[in-house]
């Protein structure tokens, strides 16, 4: 085969040539090298997004459900508004459905006497050590105030007063020199701040006592009579009346402070010792 002879100006034309191919050829495979880099760290980033763990926010914390005093300091605010003749409605609103739990201190006195009609009262029997307690509802749709709240839209209603409205807390009155609400018979003004559950006709009967008051029975271990009283402990919801008010106030007699009802759901009912905090019995589990 007979050999090619190239002319230096062909020569030249071929180096260059060449050196353009390869250098086609390298700018091919660094920009393929950068785009499959760049690919790798794409798909790497999007794998990184899908596994990421998503942080997940605090749940808010429960609230506390409403004490004696904060019970206490809104029947305050639905009576002024209620002699004022102010409309709170927004106010009421915001309180329904909300959890309480609400102590009436009773037995500060000491044990009462057998047979005794007082709604709240205690006996203790040393020989036997026996301790009774009794807790008896005695708000009812008999008292005037509870029939111009209820009027004739519920069968029943059924509650306590509490009885020293203006004790923000738990406590056995002091006992101080000259106070009358403190003698043996303490002659308390009207009932102006009740707590009551109001049933209608249709609702369900479960949780209706019908006059039985909360009893129990309990022998102590040593013959130390319980000193400080005992407290009613009363826990629920509060529910929103007809009118969505959950206080409702009226006209007391004698033209004073009105009298108030915070319409509530029994959801359970205790008695403690006050000394001690042991919980003597038990009603329902709300």
């Amino acid at each position: 085969m007979p050999s090619i002879v190239l002319s230096p100006f062909q020569m030249l034309t071929v180096r260059k040539s060449l050196s353009a191919a390869s250098a086609a050829a390298f700018l091919c495979t660094g920009a393929c090298q950068s785009g499959e880099r760049q690919a790798n760290e794409t798909g790497n980033a999007a794998n990184a997004a899908e596994h990421q763990t998503v942080p997940k926010l605090p749940l808010p914390a429960p609230q506390p459900p409403m004490s004696r005093e904060q019970l206490l300091l809104a029947s305050v605010r639905a009576a002024s508004a209620f002699a004022a003749g102010t409309d709170d409605m927004q106010l009421q609103k915001s309180l329904a459905n909300k959890n309480y739990e609400l102590r009436i201190r009773f037995g500060c006195q000491g044990p009462d006497k057998a047979g005794t009609d007082e709604p709240l009262a205690w006996t203790y029997d040393s020989k036997t050590r026996a301790l009774k307690i009794r807790a008896t509802p005695q708000l009812s749709s008999k008292d005037a105030p509870v029939r111009a709240v209820a009027g004739d839209a519920f069968e029943t209603v059924e509650g306590f007063w509490l009885r020293r409205p203006w004790l923000l807390e738990p406590v056995c009155p002091s006992t101080g020199a000259g106070s009358a609400a403190n003698a043996g018979s303490p002659q308390l003004p009207p009932d102006l701040v009740g707590i009551a559950q109001f049933f209608t006709s249709t609702g369900p009967r479960t949780f209706r006592r019908s006059g039985r008051a909360y009893e129990a029975t309990k022998k102590l271990e040593s013959d130390q009579p319980p000193t400080g009283g005992f407290d009613l402990v009363l826990k629920g919801r509060l529910v929103p009346l007809p009118d969505g008010r959950i206080i409702a106030c009226t006209r007391s007699e004698g033209g004073g402070r009105p009298a108030c009802l915070i319409s509530v759901e029994f959801g359970k009912v205790s008695i403690e010792r006050a000394d001690t905090h042991e919980q003597l019995a038990q009603w329902g589990s709300g």
